[in-house]
């Protein structure tokens, strides 16, 4: 990447940075929204016998921490996809073919930035409900900076399979279904509610072999083990998701570039 390239990138993350300030009614709403969530899951794993699951399950306090940490992930993100489906559906896309910077770049720039400046409210108050209503921090400084960094990969991961489904619109009159298809997987096989530790065997090796697992349970689970092992583990699988999600996204946008070029928008 050229200077001017990262340099019009930093620009553009500082302008959704400003986007996302200018909409802190949206932020506090997800931010209250997340709360919300944690205390009705507090009260229901509370009065789960989650000592039935065996003497190395997890307690009602880890479980409530796990589900802090995926929910911060799906709340800062949304749903950018529909952007880019709008861009391609009004033929606005095109000027972005003139643009120096390439459009996969300054779109994932502009959104990143947004999501950035809500992440950290959300995390914030993520960790304050978490201390409040369990009583109990289950990890030290280093730990705790470590479990910021890989959601907020997190999130750039699920930035990065948006700008994919965003751009199957190309194809198809709605990208919906595969933002809908694509949202229950991650869900599922990412593990948003429950560490998938506690899915049975067969499903958790499915799972394992899919990027949803590295964009939600497995920074998600550094609030069980936060070892040195475990954080090279989670930063490695989720820095080879990334190369393959870059990849498919590249792929998908010079298709894109191409059927518009000779078909129209």
């Amino acid at each position: 990447m050229q200077r001017r390239d990262l340099e019009a990138s930093f620009a553009l993350f500082a302008h959704g940075w400003r986007q996302a300030a200018a909409s802190r009614a949206t932020t506090f709403g997800r931010v209250a929204l997340l709360v919300l969530i944690l205390l009705i899951f507090w009260a229901m794993w509370s009065a789960t016998p989650l000592g039935e699951l065996g003497a190395g399950g997890p307690t009602a306090a880890q479980v409530l921490w796990y589900l802090a940490a995926t929910e911060t992930i799906a709340m800062s993100v949304g749903y950018p996809y529909r952007l880019v489906e709008a861009e391609i559906r009004s033929g606005e896309i095109t000027t972005h073919f003139l643009r120096p910077l390439h459009y996969v770049g300054a779109t994932f720039a502009t959104w990143f930035g947004e999501t950035t400046h809500r992440f950290l409210p959300i995390a914030g108050a993520a960790a304050v409900t978490g201390v409040v209503v369990t009583r109990t921090l289950p990890f030290d400084a280093t730990t705790g900076v470590a479990i910021v960094v890989g959601l907020w990969i997190a999130c750039a991961m699920l930035l990065l399979s948006q700008l994919c489904i965003g751009l199957v619109a190309t194809w198809v009159s709605s990208a919906a279904p595969a933002f809908w298809v694509w949202q229950k997987l991650l869900f599922v096989l990412g593990g948003l509610m429950i560490p998938l530790t506690i899915y049975p065997e067969w499903l958790a090796s499915l799972a394992f072999a899919t990027p949803f697992p590295a964009m939600m349970f497995l920074p998600a689970s550094l609030v069980f083990d936060g070892s040195w092992s475990q954080v090279a583990t989670v930063f490695a699988s989720q820095a080879c998701w990334i190369v393959l999600l870059v990849v498919v996204v590249t792929l998908l946008y010079r298709r894109m570039d191409v059927h518009v070029s000779v078909n129209g928008a």
